[in-house]
């Protein structure tokens, strides 16, 4: 392993029920309609904001798209600002590992710039990221599951998609990282299965930590 890759929103912060919440509250408001959590899950969860206003919004001009995202995505910010926030467990020790190594690693994930910009200052995640080898949706890349996402972070970091781990929640996401070459995957989750064969799923990062047997100096 050459190279350690992390996608973002349910993987390094557990927010998928804060997004359930706005999309909620955001479709009803716009469309009276009611999305259960199985909707979300469905048509939601996983999938890039251009893909989810199209469908559910039936809208095909992207100047409308990128509105009606950022309004949605600014709510969530919003939410986010009132609540005290915090990486998954054992996320920034495993960084900080990552760098006791000297092992590249970066960001790839759907979320928007106003979103990146947001993690960056609430995380303060420069203490561990370079920005500009952060891969995020600027509106115009394929999101997951297509690969491209995690293609140009590999190209970003100078290495083979081979060489790479991944960190994901999603099955979009993880069908992206084989698309693109990936095979050593890890899931977040709180369940004991995924419905696509992994590396392993663990709970949070001490537990991959843990089953690397990396330990961090003291």
């Amino acid at each position: 392993m050459k190279a350690v890759l992390f996608d973002f929103n349910g993987t390094l912060f557990n927010d998928t029920d804060i997004h359930i919440d706005v999309w909620r509250k955001y479709i009803k408001e716009k469309l009276n309609i009611e999305f259960t959590t199985e909707e979300f899950l469905k048509r939601i969860f996983g999938r890039d904001n251009n893909a989810i206003i199209a469908d559910i919004f039936h809208i095909d001009d992207l100047n409308e798209i990128h509105r009606i995202s950022e309004e949605k995505e600014q709510r969530y910010r919003d939410i986010c600002s009132t609540m005290d926030i915090s990486l998954v467990k054992g996320a920034t020790g495993f960084f900080d590992i990552l760098k006791e190594k000297k092992i590249p690693f970066t960001i790839a994930t759907g979320a928007n710039k106003s979103n990146v910009d947001f993690y960056f200052k609430v995380f303060h995640l420069d203490r561990w990221f370079d920005y500009d080898k952060v891969v995020y949706d600027d509106g115009y890349l394929p999101g997951k599951p297509d690969p491209a996402i995690y293609r140009l972070a590999c190209e970003k970091l100078g290495v083979d998609p081979q060489d790479v781990m991944v960190i994901e929640d999603s099955p979009a996401g993880v069908t992206a990282a084989k698309r693109a070459g990936i095979s050593e995957i890890y899931v977040i989750s709180s369940k004991d299965s995924f419905p696509y064969e992994v590396k392993g799923i663990i709970r949070d990062f001490d537990e991959l930590r843990d089953l690397l047997c990396w330990k961090q100096k003291d």
